[in-house]
């Protein structure tokens, strides 16, 4: 019972047998020819501690989770894989389960009441009434497995046009964001609009960033004593928050923050990236590690409090666990903060971040894994983490690293129709055994196969990138709202891609000048490279790039421009060069 993590506050939840997901239990449960229930619960979560406090902690409800069911217990940070195929909707998710893992009946939070009335009804209809519940399941798998197949396309604007009209649909004019209560910053939509402010330049989206922005930082959402985001408020205008704080919500929000910074330098926005800065590294970095651990917990009572008063209890729990793709956003958004907020000691952080995800959660074989809890590193290869480091790698100027990691990720997860899918093929229970393609991992794999093959000439990664889009050409209506940021690299892939190519020393301060004027170039789909000629004479020498020059070169496609030697003649070149390609159709 040790591995598993209840409610800080006195409860009962650990009398319940809970298993491990694995083999394991569904195996148990076909022998004993019992349904399962899965619980999918979170160090951070609130009503996952409330249910553990009260469902949870009956024993009459124990008592007939122990004797009709088979418990699992699972952290969703720890198993997002098994989490993509189950959640109920929310944290936690109560799902009923067969012993070969298909899903009875589930929920999120159960009351007491509602917990015991559905356990005695899943398990009275598992008994009487099987084998109806297993023909109406094997339809249902059948009509999702013809809904997965992939339905293939041609790459187009409309793709972009469409997704827009869904976003600008779900805009609150009033109070900013997507949607009314509660409201999530959904960081995803915020970068599509500031992606494509930068393409276009359409006041309407600036306006519909800015006021999300600086209604967020304004609003309870916002931790103004402490710094750092809440997941999310339960108010349409940014109040009343639930008061968890995650490291994956605040490195995407950091990164939005100083983006939106180097666009709109009045706004204040420096001000809240370094607040949420400052929180990261007060409660989350681990100097030890060179990382950041995973999440802080909710405390209603702490959050109420001043600054002296917070001071004098303690702050709340943070689970030090260490998450592979959160921290390769944290590190991502630490390289971006330093370029636009000219910290060298931030971008530093970065870049050790960088490294410590390399030496820490990478095998001897090459393979990536999700979790390090102390007792050693475990789930190998997730899509997610494997897209979220490939930028990472690229933003900290390892082409080489990002290679061999994007050249893996083709080998244990591409589809055979394009894309990729989100775990490789392993054996696995229940709905794990069927592999998904997730569109907003697929999005961000592609992204990073675009900039690799910018940066390197190697049109392969192109192709990858583009049958992963084309392969959800005909699903991503379906996918709503979740679809941004699919749409944002398909707005990326119809412009003709542009690298800058920076040749100098590591030490040298025109060239280091020159590539930060080039990663902080207005147009988002613009690819950054600093080959230093002690490292890379052999590229060097095959790119046809003197190594005694300090230069930086504009490169459309494989063809590239004169040597240029200072950043105003660099980001003329790049204005210049935008100007004169059009976009075609990929």
């Amino acid at each position: 019972m040790a591995g598993f993590r209840f409610s800080p506050r006195p409860n009962q939840a650990a009398a319940i047998h809970w298993r491990d997901w694995g083999e394991e239990p569904f195996a148990e449960a076909r022998r004993q020819n019992k349904p399962v229930l899965l619980a999918i619960s979170a160090v951070w979560c609130h009503w996952c501690h409330v249910m553990d406090e009260t469902s949870y902690s009956v024993p009459e409800i124990i008592d007939a989770i122990n004797e009709r069911f088979i418990p699992i217990r699972v952290d969703t940070d720890a198993r997002p894989d098994v989490n993509r195929r189950y959640n109920m909707g929310g944290w936690p998710s109560t799902a009923f389960l067969t012993p070969d893992g298909e899903i009875l009946h589930g929920g999120t939070y159960m009351a007491p009441e509602v917990m015991y009335k559905h356990s005695l009804i899943v398990a009275d209809m598992w008994r009487d009434k099987r084998e109806e519940l297993l023909g109406r399941l094997a339809e249902n798998r059948a009509k999702e497995e013809q809904a997965r197949a992939p339905k293939l396309g041609d790459l187009s604007p409309d793709i972009v046009e469409s997704v827009g009209a869904l976003v600008r649909g779900q805009y609150d004019p009033l109070h900013g964001g997507f949607g009314r209560e509660p409201k999530f910053p959904q960081p995803f939509l915020l970068r599509f609009l500031l992606d494509e402010y930068r393409r276009h330049e359409q006041p309407e989206l600036r306006a519909m960033a800015t006021k999300t922005l600086t209604a967020m930082a304004a609003g309870g959402v916002f931790d103004r004593i402490e710094g750092g985001f809440f997941r999310y408020a339960t108010m349409r205008d940014w109040n009343e928050p639930h008061y968890e704080k995650m490291l994956e919500d605040n490195a995407e929000l950091l990164a939005l923050y100083v983006d939106a910074h180097a666009l709109f330098p009045d706004e204040g926005y420096d001000r809240v990236a370094r607040e949420v800065v400052r929180w990261m590294d007060a409660a989350l970095y681990q100097a030890e590690t060179g990382l950041w651990s995973g999440s802080q917990d909710a405390d209603e009572e702490y959050y109420a409090l001043d600054a002296p008063s917070r001071a004098n209890r303690g702050a709340p729990f943070v689970d030090r666990t260490l998450y592979t793709s959160p921290n390769a956003l944290a590190a991502a958004a630490c390289l971006r903060a330093g370029d636009v907020l000219r910290d060298a000691a931030l971008r530093e952080r970065g870049l050790r971040a960088v490294r410590a995800i390399e030496s820490r959660m990478r095998g001897a074989d090459g393979a990536l894994h999700h979790v390090d809890d102390g007792s050693g590193r475990r789930l190998p290869d997730l899509l997610a983490d494997v897209a979220a480091h490939l930028h990472a790698l690229l933003d900290a100027g390892e082409p080489d690293a990002a290679a061999a990691l994007a050249s893996r990720m083709r080998e244990r997860l591409e589809a055979p129709e394009g894309g990729f899918y989100d775990r490789p093929d392993e054996p696995a229970p229940g709905r794990l055994a069927r592999r998904e393609r997730p569109i907003e991992d697929n999005a961000a794999a592609a992204s990073a196969l675009l900039r690799l093959a910018a940066i390197t000439g190697d049109d392969g990664w192109r192709e990858s990138a583009l049958r992963a889009l084309r392969s959800f050409v005909g699903e991503y209506r379906q996918w709503g709202h979740f679809a941004a940021s699919y749409a944002d690299i398909v707005a990326a892939v119809l412009r003709e891609p542009i690298a800058v190519v920076v040749v100098g020393p590591v030490e040298d301060r025109t060239a280091a000048a020159l590539a930060r004027a080039a990663r902080l170039a207005r147009d988002p789909d613009v690819f950054t490279q600093w080959l230093v000629p002690a490292e890379r004479p052999a590229v060097l020498a095959a790119r046809g790039f003197p190594p005694d020059r300090v230069a930086a070169y504009v490169c459309v496609g494989t063809a590239c421009g004169a040597p240029l030697a200072d950043e105003d003649s660099l980001l003329g070149e790049l204005a210049s060069a935008r100007a004169r390609i059009a976009s075609p159709v990929a």
